[in-house]
């Protein structure tokens, strides 16, 4: 854990004056968004004179960090942070606040898309968080390399794929860069496999397993099988993370990537003016009668946690601040996030991201069944280790559909 410079001290808000707000996220100085973060916490900090907000910053162990804390009583007040893993059941266990209420009674209600207030509400009706930042899922094609293949369209459909990877092939040059030892490899297998399985029937095999059992599972286990051996992804892709497959992306030794919003905000300008913007290729007698792409609501929420409650007109303030129209479009304008919020405009310096937008919330593609909100938490670690089987050269389907069943009973 890093803490912001000039923001010294331990993670506990009790050695902080009362006028001080801790705020626990991401947003460490380099990394994407800090710098619109940081500005616009000094924008605040101006407009409520005797306010401090106290930034502490954690990377990916963030669930961690907060939760160690928690048990101490030493929490942040405020945590930015996606719904994800084991901050789906930091509500029910009292470890964060329900806003039902801080949400009406601030009256930011109608500020929310309904399908990311939705997105954060679990089973017992309660809101998690406050919805913020979203996400679209789509895949990058780099149209000078498909046209060095002698392809001049991305592929819209399976057999168009398959051509597209065997003239990829021809010119040594990898089809689809994939991080198969992570989330990423994760979600690009778990949307190949929904080629051929209901919305319905995906929903429930990825909250309770049962891979081996279901039959349209393992249809669409076959497909991704076949499509591996075909050359689809790069040698050694089992081993590697989302970061190496960026660097194949955007270093243009990999035609193809399948890429979440903030991904795609990262791509290096001339990469991203050569980059064309679809979804994966469906099979035509499967689920799915055009391409497939993810999108989603729970990228950053802001979350209340019980320290927070003892400060919560400070907590207001904030709220309502980063929920505020202009501040919503200097993040999507200066960053190129993707806000689950209404009244949004897309951000000319991010003409990738705007085009990933238009794409992934448009009629040429369909939307497939997002697993991070079914997924069980005690899951998604092992799940990211069965990801690796899945992208070994020779994995049969019965053998990724095992690894992914065991992933269950860890």
């Amino acid at each position: 854990m890093t803490l912001a410079s000039g923001c010294g001290g331990p993670l506990d808000p009790k050695t902080d004056d009362p006028e001080t707000i801790v705020v626990h996220s991401r947003f460490a100085p380099g990394t994407s968004g800090a710098d619109v973060y940081a500005a616009a916490v000094r924008e605040f900090e101006r407009e409520n004179p005797g306010t401090h907000v106290k930034n502490v910053y954690s990377a990916d162990d963030i669930f961690n960090v907060f939760e160690t804390a928690r048990l101490a009583d030493k929490e942040a007040d405020v945590m930015l942070v996606n719904l994800y893993d084991k901050s789906f059941s930091w509500t029910e266990l009292g470890a964060t606040l329900p806003v039902n209420k801080y949400l009406k009674e601030w009256n930011l209600t109608d500020r929310v898309r309904p399908g990311a207030l939705k997105a954060w509400t679990d089973s017992e009706g309660r809101v998690r968080g406050f919805p913020w930042m979203g996400f679209n899922w789509p895949v990058l094609f780099n149209t000078e390399l498909l046209a060095k293949a002698g392809i001049k369209e991305i592929p819209q459909t399976l057999p168009a794929l398959r051509k597209t990877v065997k003239a990829l092939r021809a010119k040594n040059i990898t089809p689809m860069a994939i991080g198969g030892n992570d989330w990423s490899g994760q979600k690009l297998l778990m949307q190949i496999m929904q080629g051929y399985m209901e919305p319905p029937v995906a929903k429930r095999v990825f909250a309770k397993a049962g891979f081996c059992a279901e039959p349209q599972a393992m249809h669409g286990l076959k497909l991704f099988a076949q499509l591996r051996e075909l050359g689809l992804f790069g040698k050694g892709a089992q081993g590697f993370t989302a970061d190496e497959m960026n660097a194949e992306y955007f270093s243009e030794r990999a035609a193809m990537m399948s890429a979440l919003t903030s991904t795609i905000a990262a791509v290096p300008k001339g990469v991203g003016s050569r980059t064309e913007v679809g979804g994966f290729p469906m099979p035509e007698d499967g689920e799915y009668s055009k391409p497939s792409v993810y999108t989603g609501a729970t990228s950053t929420g802001i979350w209340i946690t019980p320290n927070g409650r003892k400060k919560i007109g400070k907590v207001e303030k904030l709220v309502k601040f980063l929920y505020r129209k202009s501040s919503v479009q200097r993040f999507i304008d200066d960053s190129g996030f993707a806000l689950g919020l209404r009244e949004q405009k897309g951000s000319a310096k991010f003409p990738l991201v705007t085009k990933s937008n238009r794409v992934s919330e448009g009629e040429d593609v369909e939307r497939v069944v997002m697993p991070d909100s079914l997924v069980p938490a005690a899951a998604s670690a092992p799940l990211n280790r069965a990801t690796s089987i899945a992208f070994s050269p020779g994995a049969s389907p019965q053998k990724i559909c095992r690894a992914l069943d065991v992933a269950y009973r860890s």
